[in-house]
């Protein structure tokens, strides 16, 4: 449910149309993924002994509580399930771009097909960072498929390694959607070492806040970024070398987000899953998840009241009026005019006023508008 793309119609007599509306800041995001850390020595340590990071961030974000795994409690089914925003059979395969070898595909569309197809991205636009092994891959839907995979890039085998590649891409490349995958955290888990899982732990987190810090330092990023910070699943809640079943510790997980359009300071403690992720991301990148189960959660946006109605009068033959309501919270609109509904991508001014006048409609036989509350 697109809450904040509010629109309404006017056909006036003049055969002009408006359109307004609330549109988000966020142009880009970056998704990482911690495999495999137990919600004790992630967000839900009140010391945050291993997570200074995250928790500072956590002060200029929001966090959910319970966020949960309401599903397989292990990677091979969890990170697939983030992807696609459902529950998705994982398919084997032999895949070609890994010489053959034996593999896995998503039977739902992901999202990184989602982003792709419909917004009409190249696939230098979509990158999945992890660590050097065949990755698994998005689906082979019909509609989306092969053609909109992300573009892969498998480099070390640390995820000091994975955020170095992740951080030469951010700087050079400038990619719209990321995801960074880093899996220290489950693999020292495994071994049963507590010090070399909770150091992979602090390692991670100091990885959240150089992202973090990298896109606040590149124009490009800066101030139009959104951050996700979750993981797949946790672990035993008495054994934290193993996980995979139904307890409290594997099934609890965190979610940290971060952004322009994500309230400052929240903890919701509405319900969700790892399954809302993709969703949200839909929702603020502007692109529809038509498979998912989950759903979006607009209980982490801050945003103005949408503008309740826009009016255009006509001063003259060449000069049209628009005027709106004030939307509460706001501080300057941005007017946006194009030809069709699809393509309202001129902006025309910038005003902290609630009217304004076109005086550029000379002949034109339709014209489209959209008004955006900018906080």
């Amino acid at each position: 449910m697109q809450i904040f793309r509010r629109f309404f119609y006017a056909l006036l007599m003049t055969g002009l149309i408006v359109v307004s509306g609330w549109c988000f800041q966020t142009t880009h995001v970056v998704l990482v993924i911690i495999d495999g850390l137990r919600y004790t020595e992630g967000l839900g340590d009140p010391n945050h002994t291993y997570i200074p990071y995250m928790y500072s961030l956590k002060q200029e974000g929001a966090i959910v509580e319970p966020f949960q795994n309401d599903g397989y409690t292990y990677t091979s089914r969890a990170i697939p399930a983030i992807w696609c925003g459902a529950w998705t059979e994982m398919i084997t395969f032999s895949d070609p771009s890994c010489g053959g070898e034996q593999n896995s595909y998503s039977e739902l569309p992901t999202i990184f097909e989602y982003y792709r197809q419909q917004l009409s991205r190249p696939q230098s636009d979509c990158v999945y960072v992890l660590k050097n092994l065949c990755s698994w891959k998005a689906s082979f839907n019909p509609i989306y498929g092969p053609n909109y995979w992300p573009l892969y890039h498998t480099v070390g085998s640390t995820d000091l390694a994975v955020w170095n590649e992740a951080r030469t891409i951010l700087i050079n490349t400038h990619p719209s959607f990321m995801l960074i995958y880093l899996a220290d955290v489950d693999h020292y888990g495994h071994l049963g070492n507590w010090n070399n899982y909770t150091r992979t732990i602090t390692i991670a987190d100091s990885i959240v806040g150089m992202v973090w810090n990298t896109l606040q330092s590149l124009p490009f990023y800066a101030g139009t970024t959104s951050m996700f910070v979750t993981n797949d699943h946790g672990r035993h809640t008495s054994n934290f070398s193993g996980h995979g079943d139904g307890c409290v510790g594997c099934r609890t997980i965190q979610l940290l987000a971060i952004g322009p359009d994500i309230q400052e300071g929240l903890v919701s403690t509405t319900p969700r899953t790892l399954r809302d992720v993709t969703p949200t991301i839909g929702e603020l990148l502007g692109f529809t998840t038509e498979y998912a189960t989950g759903t979006v959660m607009t209980e982490l946006f801050t945003a103005p009241a949408p503008i309740a109605d826009l009016t255009i009068k006509t001063t003259n033959r060449t000069n049209f009026l628009l005027q709106w309501s004030r939307s509460t919270g706001a501080t300057t609109y941005k007017v946006y005019r194009g030809s069709s509904p699809e393509t309202i991508n001129i902006l025309t001014t910038t005003t902290s006023d609630t009217f304004w006048t076109d005086q550029t409609v000379s002949g034109i036989t339709y014209r489209f508008y959209q008004v955006t509350a900018i906080r």
